[in-house]
């Protein structure tokens, strides 16, 4: 009788543990998902504050390039001059400057974009990733406690074997 009471004391024990192995992986699992879209939304975040920058960047631009125009137009009209030749090649160049100015921050601000937005979907991933791994290890965990907890139970349940010819 103490051999039947000793295998279910194993077998709840195995129990026990397989399920909470199994439980604080699905527990774990969550954790990192929620960590991990965390971590993506403040890359969105990130790309939402870049396209303010951006729309900022551009208002800036028109205004600075109202106000290059506006000071060749009218230093070359104080003059008395017509805006043509000389001023009208000096303003053609300051505003290709400007428009090949503004290319470059557009293009930096696009990149910085883009590396937002891959550092959000990179979270995401990683995140499903690390989960399932999570996951995984729990049911592994779980599946080893259960073999070894049958596997015991059924070497203590084994009948005592004596060897032909002896007493």
């Amino acid at each position: 009788m103490a051999l039947g009471t000793a295998s279910a004391l194993l077998l709840a024990g195995g129990g026990f543990t397989a399920a909470s192995q199994f439980a604080g992986a699905n527990i774990q699992a969550k954790s990192i998902e929620k960590q991990a879209e965390y971590n993506a939304k403040i890359y969105d975040q990130q790309g939402e504050i870049i396209k303010e920058k951006k729309r900022i960047q551009e208002y800036q631009y028109n205004r600075e390039a109202a106000r290059v125009r506006g000071a060749i137009i009218a230093r070359t009209a104080s003059k008395g001059l017509m805006l043509s030749g000389s001023p009208l090649a000096i303003l053609i160049d300051n505003e290709t400057n400007m428009l090949f100015d503004k290319a470059i921050a557009d293009y930096n601000l696009n990149i910085e974009t883009n590396y937002a937005r891959s550092g959000a979907t990179y979270m995401r991933e990683t995140g499903a990733n690390q989960s399932r791994l999570s996951r995984f290890s729990g049911f592994s965990n779980a599946f080893s406690t259960a073999l070894s907890t049958g596997a015991s139970i059924g070497i203590m349940n084994m009948p005592n074997q004596r060897k032909p010819g002896k007493r």
